[in-house]
């Protein structure tokens, strides 16, 4: 096994750990956990031995450009949350918005790379 996916796979375990043992540090391990997420997925998508080529600086760019725009549709989306007071807890919402941003670029990237 490459370090790259045993780091992954640490960083989504003590981060499960943390969110799920210490009331505490539960922020501290959903953010883990994303991070561990996204750094596998971003792994899945491009290999660290295969060469950067002009393909995959496009593809980032590309994605990039539209997770940009989806963000800011879905950053909207939970103010509006919050502000109809459907989403009562501020320190939540911020997880959300967090995570979100956090999982748009990979999980587009995914998605780009899969139809070019």
């Amino acid at each position: 096994m490459r370090v790259n996916v045993l780091l992954d796979i640490f960083l989504i375990g003590v981060g499960l750990y943390l969110t799920m043992t210490d009331p505490a540090a539960k922020t501290l391990g959903i953010i883990l956990v994303l991070a561990g997420v996204t750094s596998r997925i971003t792994g899945t998508v491009f290999s660290p031995t295969e060469p950067y080529d002009e393909r995959q600086g496009t593809i980032k760019i590309r994605s990039g450009h539209i997770a940009y725009l989806v963000s800011i549709g879905y950053l909207f989306l939970i103010l509006v949350l919050v502000n109809l007071s459907i989403l009562q807890d501020i320190q939540f919402a911020l997880l959300l918005a967090l995570g979100g941003q956090v999982l748009f670029f990979p999980l587009i990237l995914l998605y780009v790379n899969r139809k070019m």
